[in-house]
């Protein structure tokens, strides 16, 4: 009986993993076509995407990159069982190594490895909207990098906070950032986390779509959040809306608003802005295929116990 189950079962998965693939490359196909077609259009009548030609910030205060024998590793935190080389980073000892070495290349650069002045500046940059409200915090060359969304100028940025008024419609929200932390590989930057709650009391408008308000509450992910300064103390870059458990929240592990939108009931037409799914070949490859194998090694099993 459990050989005719996994026969069957067999079947049933190389089936499904026949028209996952078949329809795969059937997508591809038109997916390349259609980017080549737009290629030649772009070229031929100069339709450029301004933000394709930007490039994101990299860091601007480089350490280990150079000389990997800044970072100072907690002793006994080896991998393989300890065995292998130290995994594990002494943040304090390597955040004094790397200020010593990046102030040799940028004397006036005060801010490196300053945590209490990071962190206030992060406050600042938190409370103002991240700028929005106040774009003298802001460096000349900005950037705005979320996981979709960016590289945004700070132009761009701006107006979009602007036009977008989320605060009209979750007047009582709390981001709840927390967990602020120096970067010891590059000290001008700051990471945190942030777990926020919105309760939406008024209309949301996001493009065409209108949300009125519903008296839901909203919790988002656990998201990752860093900020990069210069030697003004104007953040230049800033990154945020990574999140680090889909499993989290009332949005699907969508971050932003994105995850607002879905935790609404609304959906977005383009696939970055809803929850995630997995790929037809993904689905054929890393799940169906090796199911087999699983499949028929328990039926041995049970088989070699039976006897």
């Amino acid at each position: 009986m459990d050989v005719l189950r996994s026969l069957v079962s067999t079947v049933g998965h190389v089936s499904c993993i026949s028209i996952l693939a078949t329809t795969h490359l059937m997508i591809s196909g038109l997916d390349f076509t259609a980017r080549s077609i737009v290629r030649v259009i772009s070229i031929t009548t100069m339709a450029k995407i301004e933000q394709d030609g930007r490039i994101p910030h990299a860091e601007r205060v480089r350490t280990f990159q150079d000389t990997s024998d800044l970072i100072v590793h907690r002793p006994n935190t080896g991998a393989d069982g300890g065995t292998g080389p130290d995994q594990v980073m002494d943040e304090e000892e390597t955040l004094k190594a790397t200020v010593a070495h990046a102030k040799k290349t940028h004397p006036n650069f005060h801010l490196l490895g300053d945590t209490e002045k990071l962190t206030e500046l992060a406050h600042t940059l938190i409370s103002n909207e991240f700028g929005g409200a106040n774009p003298d915090l802001l460096a000349d060359d900005f950037q705005f990098l979320f996981p979709v969304v960016g590289p945004l100028t700070k132009e761009n940025f701006v107006e979009a906070f602007s036009n977008f008024k989320v605060r009209e419609a979750f007047p009582t929200s709390q981001a709840n950032f927390y967990n602020f932390r120096v970067d010891p590989l590059e000290p001008n930057r700051i990471w945190c986390m942030t777990r926020g709650q919105y309760e939406h009391l008024g209309t949301l408008q996001f493009g065409p779509s209108s949300f009125p308000a519903t008296g839901k509450k909203i919790n988002l992910p656990p998201q990752c959040f860093s900020m990069s300064f210069d030697e003004a103390g104007r953040c230049y870059k800033l990154t945020g809306g990574y999140s680090v458990d889909r499993s989290v929240g009332d949005t699907k592990g969508l971050g932003g608003m994105f995850g607002i939108i879905t935790s609404l009931g609304g959906s977005l037409p383009f696939a970055e802005g809803r929850p995630w799914k997995r790929s037809l070949l993904w689905e054929a490859l890393s799940l169906r295929a090796p199911q087999i194998a699983m499949d028929w090694k328990k039926c041995f099993r049970h088989k070699e116990k039976s006897q």
